[in-house]
């Protein structure tokens, strides 16, 4: 049977927060109600790595995070209380470092290394000679050599290149000229025989086909140990140091070139994670690399130290289809298995796949469109366009310009090898060659979704309806190259003149050409639209798109049943490391939508109290200043230094990510620090900014924390296995990473569970009332989590394979209500939160009781019980086909009912 989590608690493994601080919290993560710790990458990584996803050894656990004894140890405790372990795997890319032996290896013997085919590397890319591009210079290689800032060194491992922290190996080849001048240039006599036998040694080695690390390593060892051989070759490699001409004749016969990082913006010759150089893609298609990156993660799977694994980045593989296969054979059928997928718009997971579901980003958009006012989009469209006159007003637009503005300035590398790919394999003729780079061009940027997986011609139905609406924009977006587009758009179908060269060609382009519209819309996207277009930032999420705005409650409906359907084991996410916000401040600014009015009087009064300061900030950029200080601000509206520390770093990132005013390549710093210091303005020297802000923002936290509520009651209680991101068992008022990955006060939470464990025992309503008074020390969060998430592990079964049924809400109130069930084997579950509260009560008050609901009820299915149990107090509810809203939320906001077989 497969392992199906009932709750998963993601961790950010990493020097800072290792394996033996996590066996601490087992306790904790238990009896708050979680099933399964779900950890970020633990394999060695780069020095400090504080998220693991740069993979220098998949064989081994970062000695950094821990051992795998401790894995062992943490394994046993785990099941004793019959928990697990999803790990996150990360088969797309390893680091590009002088730690990622493998690659190293590459570097050094080139066609003789064993790893040499497993690094997707274009070995006979016209301008590098056979050479790998290792782009980490802080300037070009004429200037480095013309500084001395390269130097050789001879270690223990071997002749090096270094330059500052960087040491590369240098080649196999190299070694002979290198023994030959040693002996030339030495006076000792003892250096002549070790000379003599090192190169015989190094004949063998010359003459393999794939050379033996264990027989190079010692002849490494033994050249360094030997001392006067060691004394001559330092002094050659000194004498070349000093000697320029020297120096580049042999950077000339490396199996690498060492350049400045900027070149990789107009050629490369390698895959690259995005648009990150020191992320280097794996070629996961071939068999032998498969094994050997899956090796330890199989031999953890085997041992029962992990349950399941998610795999990161699965659109950058060439065959995602087939690399899940091949895991799901390799892991064996009760493996949990999940991917990190974007799904854009009505996109859907392919079904076909042998895995769980996705890590949850498509969750995570839905409940938070069930969150939005429908009535307010087109009211903040308005609002965006009075108050920042040169917004970005046609969406998708913006989001093809963004993504042709990466692929022109950072991704020409890429879109040059995809178009000599064409060329080579004779798909498109040689000239005009503009013509052609620019129909390339525009067909990437039209891509609607991030890949597609077709693996044969023909394509699938629903994968051409793809590929025709991706030529359908192109086309609308440059016409003048009709004709080529026409001919690209062929090179997606087969005719009957095609030969299985043709056909073999043709296929290859529509593959390769999918690992590259993902990273483009990751980065066009993600890291450069979501950060130019802010009529409400909150929908600028990963895994949403501000364009959907608003998802009614049937809609909602129907996609959980669907998800019901089809893969109802998918993760529920409402916060990941990846997240542009926490989960809290997005509840909080999607109430604006429900305020338009009163938010557009606020902010043109707080654009004026800005111009005090300085006019040179864009209004753009004020407008999202404005809504990411709404967003960040703790409940209680204090603000301190750390504070606007904080908030001045996520600045930085973001203004650089919008590539407007200021980017990572070319940094504005004066505009950067004029934004900056208009933070601290406002938030602690600006009593008139404050005394207009803060009544504003309380009115909005309100409503803010109680939908904070809604998302994790429904996260838990709808098809999927809910996912808690470390720490936001309070409210989540996080930013983009680093800052959502800042220490968690685990001793704090445990603290607070034990009090409310022990407050409950007096009393339900008294604690609700409690909780309620006091939203800011978020304990009412934590109470509603936890009672939830030990319902549904108490009740697994019926959420895991139970029926998800809509239901039916009538009376006065029923728009501002959603109401479910879940039901399996005469198990049941009943779960009700409101909508639209700004219109139903005002700030200082709750949606509780008659006096609010009214005649508002909530009609059961046929052959639902008669009596309920609240999972939040000790009370019964009866119910005669209805159930009044007014009982059912009568001391809480929202409410989980349970009723067993009668």
């Amino acid at each position: 049977m497969v392992y199906i989590p009932s709750a998963t608690y993601r961790l950010q493994t990493s020097p800072s927060f290792k394996l033996s601080d996590i066996r601490k919290q087992i306790p904790y993560l238990h009896e708050l109600g979680v099933s399964t710790i779900y950890s970020a990458p633990f394999f060695c990584a780069r020095p400090g790595s504080e998220h693991g996803y740069d993979v220098t050894a998949a064989y081994d656990i970062s000695p950094d995070i821990g051992t795998k004894q401790e894995l062992q140890e943490i394994s046993l405790e785990l099941r004793r209380r019959h928990m697990g372990w999803l790990q996150d795997i990360v088969p797309n890319h390893m680091a590009f470092h002088p730690d990622n032996v493998w690659l190293m290896d590459v570097l050094e013997k080139g066609p003789q290394s064993y790893f040499y085919t497993f690094f997707d590397i274009d070995f006979h890319h016209p301008d590098f000679n056979g050479q790998v591009m290792v782009p980490f210079l802080g300037e070009p290689l004429d200037k480095i050599l013309e500084q001395g800032q390269l130097e050789l060194k001879l270690t223990e491992k071997g002749i090096s290149l270094n330059y500052f922290d960087n040491v590369y190996p240098v080649s196999v080849s190299s070694y002979r000229p290198l023994l030959q001048e040693a002996l030339k240039t030495s006076s000792d006599p003892e250096v002549s025989p070790l000379v003599a036998k090192c190169l015989k040694d190094l004949e063998h080695s010359e003459a393999e086909e794939s050379i033996n690390p264990a027989s190079w390593g010692n002849l490494k060892k033994r050249i360094y140990k030997a001392e006067p051989l060691r004394k001559a070759l330092q002094d050659v490699l000194e004498s070349i140091n000093q000697n320029k001409s020297k120096l580049k004749k042999l950077l000339n016969k490396q199996h690498f070139i060492l350049c400045h990082w900027q070149e990789t913006e107009r050629t490369i010759n390698f895959r690259r994670f995005f648009t990150v150089n020191d992320l280097i893609c794996l070629r996961m298609e071939q068999p032998e690399v498969f094994e050997q990156y899956h090796q330890f993660i199989k031999q953890l799977c085997d041992q029962e130290l992990l349950q399941g694994v998610r795999v990161d980045h699965v659109d950058g593989l060439y065959d995602p289809s087939a690399y899940l296969k091949r895991l799901r054979q390799l892991l064996g059928p009760e493996k949990y298995i999940v991917v990190e997928k974007i799904l854009e718009g009505e996109e859907q997971l392919p079904e076909r796949w042998p895995i769980q579901g996705n890590s949850g980003y498509d969750y995570l958009a839905l409940v938070s469109n069930l969150y939005t006012s429908r009535e307010g989009r087109r009211k903040l469209t308005d609002i965006y366009r009075r108050l920042v006159p040169n917004a970005p007003t046609n969406y998708e637009q913006l989001v093809f310009d963004k993504k042709m503005f990466i692929l022109t300035n950072y991704m020409q590398g890429e879109r040059e090898n995809l178009l000599r790919l064409l060329q080579e394999r004779h798909l498109i003729p040689l000239e005009p060659e503009d013509k052609w780079r620019k129909a390339l061009e525009n067909l990437l940027a039209a891509w609607p979704v991030y890949c597609i997986y077709g693996s044969r011609l023909p394509l699938s139905e629903h994968e051409m309806q793809v590929v025709d609406s991706a030529f359908e924009e192109a086309h609308k977006q440059a016409p003048e190259v009709k004709d080529q587009l026409n001919h690209l758009h062929s090179l997606f179908t087969l005719t009957p003149e095609d030969d299985e060269e043709s056909k073999h060609n043709k296929l290859y382009f529509v593959m390769r050409s999918q690992q590259f519209t993902g990273p483009l819309a990751a980065k066009g996207v993600e890291d450069t639209t979501f950060y130019n277009y802010n009529r409400l930032i909150s929908l600028n999420e990963v895994g949403n798109s501000p364009d959907i705005f608003n998802l009614g409650t049937e809609e909602f409906h129907e996609r959980m049943r669907h998800r019901q359907r089809v893969y109802p084991h998918s993760i529920n996410a409402t916060a990941t490391h990846d997240t542009k916000r926490g989960e809290g401040a997005r509840m909080r600014l999607n109430v604006l939508s429900e305020l338009p009015e009163e938010w557009e009087h606020k902010v043109q009064g707080w654009l004026e109290i800005t111009k005090k300061y300085s006019s040179e900030p864009t209004n753009n950029d004020l407008y999202f200043l404005l809504q990411t200080l709404l967003g960040v601000l703790p409940m209680n509206g204090e603000v301190d230094d750390t504070l606007v520390e904080r908030v001045q770093e996520y600045l930085e990132k973001a203004l650089r990510e919008a590539k407007v005013k200021t980017d990572w390549s070319a940094p504005n710093e004066k505009y950067e620090q004029t934004m900056k210091d208009l933070v601290r303005q406002l938030l602690l020297e600006d009593d008139d900014f404050m005394h207009s802000f803060q009544p504003f923002f309380l009115k909005i936290a309100h409503y803010g924390w109680v939908y904070s509520l809604c998302q994790t009651l429904l996260k838990i209680t709808c098809p999927g296995v809910p996912d808690v991101y470390q720490g936001t068992e309070f409210w989540d008022l996080s930013l983009v990473d680093p800052d959502n990955r800042r220490p968690v006060d685990y001793d704090l939470r445990r603290r607070y569970l034990h009090e409310l464990q022990d407050q409950e025992q007096k009393g339900a309503e008294k604690l609700h009332e409690q909780l309620l008074h006091h939203p800011e020390n978020a304990k009412v969060k934590l109470y509603l989590l936890h009672k939830a998430l030990i319902t549904r592990r108490d009740l697994q079964p019926l959420f895991n394979q139970g029926a998800y049924l809509p239901l039916e809400v009538k009376g006065a109130k029923k728009e501002h209500v959603l109401a479910f069930a879940r039901h399996n084997q005469g198990q049941w579950a009943l779960v009700v939160v409101p909508l639209l509260l700004v219109s139903l009560v005002d700030s200082h008050h709750h949606a509780l009781g008659e006096d609010v609901w009214q005649d508002t009820h909530v009609v059961l299915p046929d052959g639902a019980p008669a009596q309920w149990q609240s999972a939040f107090s000790q009370n019964s509810l009866n119910a005669s086909g209805t159930l009044p809203v007014a009982d059912v939320l009568k001391t809480f906001p929202v409410a989980l009912l349970t009723a067993n077989p009668s």
